[in-house]
């Protein structure tokens, strides 16, 4: 299973848990109003790949997600957390339980009404009111405060004692930060990136709100997702994109109703043109094209092709394929390219293999690249799409 998690987030009422359950075939409850959802759920969603097993001319057998004509579908972990409303960082609605379920997420897909139908709260409206910047700046601000408020909490006492240890700044913040997932150089790293006083206790609210800021930047990166593209017209769409950049634009009821409709069978496939099972009836064939319709207009992005630019690209992760044997590029049970691999862009073989296992990290003695048998040290950066195997101790 994937060792990180995309959080879904958003306010409530703006479709989070329909998009989870599109992508995911979740039951997650379903309705429109606000707090649908009152606990996160985790589920598995599948971003796609292109399987190296065609090189071989076999077919894989995976031991996570699938392969289908080629294509892996590898597994990642997907969390629908509870809609954040304003105040969310002082404990209204379900603001603590959203906000504390993020701190585990790698990166964000921030969910946002492009309809305009609901209010901050996620109440519906009858017109479409609500400027989309207000929606997208209430939540940033929200998450803002609330690491801000567990940056400063204690801060007097804690300042102190670390301004007199003689500790570098960045070592003397771990302590606090590392709940948040920062390592000591990504604290360094974030405090040149900014101007902050050296002596802690002279410390003000504005140097916590911009390192919450840059926290944020750096350990959640994401892309918003503008949902019920269906409602709004196709000049409403290109003006909301337009705004700023990295804005994409989905419909999660449309998917999840394609997504059932693969599963009965009556949809063949998941690209367009779509391929109707002859077992459609009129109405269902004619309700399948409106939909076709939907997700061809030039703006659509969809919810699948949106985890993945989250992945791929915010994330910065590329695949590779662990194996035991080089030469048929199977495990020891025989099975051809088992495993698919997320790792970050720039890892090396030896953190490859610490990934297999800490075992085998800590007796590595080599790695092969599979297809030209070369042998690679410890220090090799991977490429997307490796095969590997790696030769230890253990």
């Amino acid at each position: 299973m994937s060792s990180f998690k995309v959080g879904l987030i958003g306010k409530p009422n703006v479709g989070k848990s329909t998009v989870f359950s599109a992508l995911t075939k979740h039951n997650s409850e379903i309705a429109n109003y606000p707090f649908t959802t009152i606990k996160p759920n985790l589920g598995t969603a599948f971003i796609r790949h292109r399987c190296p097993h065609e090189e071989k001319g076999r077919q894989c057998d995976p031991a996570e997600g699938s392969c289908v004509n080629g294509t892996r579908y590898i597994p990642v972990q997907l969390v629908d957390v509870p809609g954040l409303i304003e105040g969310a960082s002082e404990g209204k609605g379900m603001g603590n339980q959203f906000l504390e379920s993020i701190r585990d997420s790698d990166a964000l897909i921030h969910l946002f009404d492009a309809s305009g139908k609901t209010d901050l709260g996620g109440s519906p409206v009858i017109e479409s009111s609500l400027d989309i910047d207000q929606e997208i700046a209430m939540i940033r601000e929200e998450m803002k405060k609330w690491v801000s408020s567990f940056i400063s909490r204690d801060w007097e006492r804690f300042a102190k004692k670390a301004d007199s240890s003689g500790d570098r700044v960045s070592r003397s913040l771990l302590s606090k930060l590392s709940q948040l997932r920062l390592s000591e150089t990504q604290v360094a790293e974030l405090l040149t990136s900014g101007v902050f006083p050296s002596q802690l206790s002279i410390w003000q609210q504005s140097d916590f709100d911009d390192l919450a800021l840059k926290i944020i930047e750096k350990t959640k990166p994401g892309i918003l997702l503008g949902n019920k593209i269906d409602l709004i017209e196709d000049t409403r769409a290109e003006e909301i994109c337009s705004r700023k950049q990295g804005i994409y634009l989905t419909s999660g009821e449309t998917e999840l109703i394609l997504m059932k409709a693969r599963e009965s069978g009556i949809l063949m496939n998941e690209d367009i043109p779509f391929v109707i099972s002859g077992s459609a009836t009129a109405d269902q064939r004619s309700a399948l094209l409106k939909l076709e319709n939907t997700i061809s207009r030039k703006l659509y992005t969809g919810l699948r092709s949106a985890l993945e630019i989250t992945v791929y690209d915010k994330l910065q992760r590329i695949v590779v394929f662990p194996v035991y044997d080089e030469s048929l590029w199977e495990d020891r049970q025989g099975r051809l390219l088992p495993d698919a691999f997320l790792v970050k862009n720039g890892e090396t073989a030896l953190d490859l293999a610490f990934r297999v296992h800490s075992e085998i990290g800590e007796g590595f003695i080599k790695a092969i690249d599979c297809r030209t048998r070369r042998t690679l040290g410890k220090d090799h950066v991977l490429a997307d799409g490796d095969v590997i195997k790696i030769v230890s101790k253990q």
